[in-house]
């Protein structure tokens, strides 16, 4: 038997009420959250927890969207058009990697990252 994968190293939902959704999964979870502005605005991160949360934009639909570990970003966005879907937000770097955000044909979104590590 082989050992499951899971390729998912973060999640982030994307909503038109962030202050809403930061109190709601604080309350729900017991989560602390924290909130620090970025070049495209606030984000809030979750202490001890893989998760964060944005203001939809570019986009992105609201909703949770996992982010998927790969080993070459710019290659893997490349494919995903190569594969007929789409670049919602196409490779962004930020201090801990590079990510972007796909569209599948079907029209299902996740994230792409790449770690800096």
């Amino acid at each position: 038997m082989t050992k499951p994968m899971n390729p998912i190293g973060y999640t982030e939902l994307h909503t038109q009420d962030p202050a809403r959704a930061r109190a709601f999964y604080g309350q729900l979870f017991d989560w602390t959250s924290k909130e620090e502005e970025t070049p495209m605005g606030p984000y809030t991160t979750f202490e001890g927890v893989l998760a964060g949360l944005t203001a939809s934009r570019d986009g992105v639909p609201v909703g949770w969207v996992p982010y998927v570990n790969v080993s070459d970003v710019a290659g893997s966005t490349k494919r995903v058009k190569e594969l007929g879907g789409q670049v919602l937000r196409d490779c962004i770097p930020i201090p801990e990697g590079t990510f972007s955000v796909v569209r599948d044909p079907t029209g299902g979104v996740l994230g792409l990252f790449q770690s800096a590590k």
